[in-house]
């Protein structure tokens, strides 16, 4: 007959394994993340209409917001914008503005930080604060996100999903902020980076109307001119989103619809 010896396990071996599975606790959203794969915000959409999104961010800045609005209304265009909230509560009558005018509002967040640094509590706050400030002042429901920088994990993906939120990225950049000139802006756009990469239908153009993207104001009307020329219309984000059979990149497709918020 054989006999079995279990050996008590020693205060090392427990000591190592409660650091493990506190480390494990401690880091879940991000083991979860690895297993569930990748979630991915929407860069672009699949359309059977010649319609292009059209969005401008704006986290400060005093002069170039109100030229923009003139030109979109001059030429019949209507956009999204995507307001950080502390600018929008100090520009309110330039964001009813764009209410008035027929323009989307989207969050742009609170504080322009990387909400990929936050944990799960502090991106909450971050995305809900933002949208009861816009929402006590345009009284729109606000469903459409543009993280400050573009930056993203599935965390916050999935956060913004929950919170009834939309992550939007974009597909055209006209790389407006780095200063390089009318001419750039409008080639970054119309032409792109590569041949064949300039704006087309689905795609979502960004472009900043704060006081960092001052070329903007002489490049868009010849933007918008030309891509009508092209025969495309120019509107918001969730227009085009309506318009859409289908989200890009497919992770950008979410299994569940959002759920709105309760608070």
């Amino acid at each position: 007959m054989r006999i079995i010896i279990f050996k008590r396990p020693s205060w090392r071996n427990i000591a190592l394994w409660g650091i493990l599975l506190f480390v494990m606790v401690s880091y879940r959203e991000n083991v979860t993340s690895v297993f569930s794969g990748k979630l991915k915000p929407i860069y672009s959409v699949n359309v059977n209409t010649p319609a292009i999104g059209l969005t401008f961010d704006i986290s400060w800045g005093e002069k170039t917001a109100e030229p923009i609005l003139d030109i979109l209304k001059k030429e019949g265009v209507k956009a999204t914008f995507f307001l950080s909230s502390p600018w929008a509560d100090k520009h309110q009558p330039l964001v009813m503005r764009m209410v008035a005018d027929g323009h989307e509002i989207g969050s742009h967040g609170n504080r322009h930080i990387d909400l990929d640094t936050l944990g799960t509590a502090e991106l909450e706050n971050e995305i809900i604060k933002s949208q009861q400030v816009l929402e006590r002042i345009t009284q729109q429901k606000i469903r459409l996100i543009r993280t400050p920088n573009g930056a993203y994990n599935n965390k916050v993906i999935a956060t913004a999903n929950q919170l009834g939120y939309r992550v939007i990225q974009w597909s055209v950049d006209s790389l407006d902020w780095k200063r390089p000139g009318s001419n750039a802006v409008i080639n970054n756009v119309l032409n792109g980076s590569r041949a064949g990469s300039g704006a087309k239908a689905g795609d979502i153009i960004l472009f900043h109307a704060s006081d960092s993207a001052p070329d903007t104001v002489q490049a868009l009307p010849v933007i918008i001119q030309q891509l009508k020329n092209k025969g495309l219309s120019l509107i918001p984000v969730g227009e085009l989103l309506a318009k859409a059979s289908s989200t890009w990149p497919p992770e950008s497709n979410l299994k569940e619809e959002p759920v709105a918020p309760t608070h």
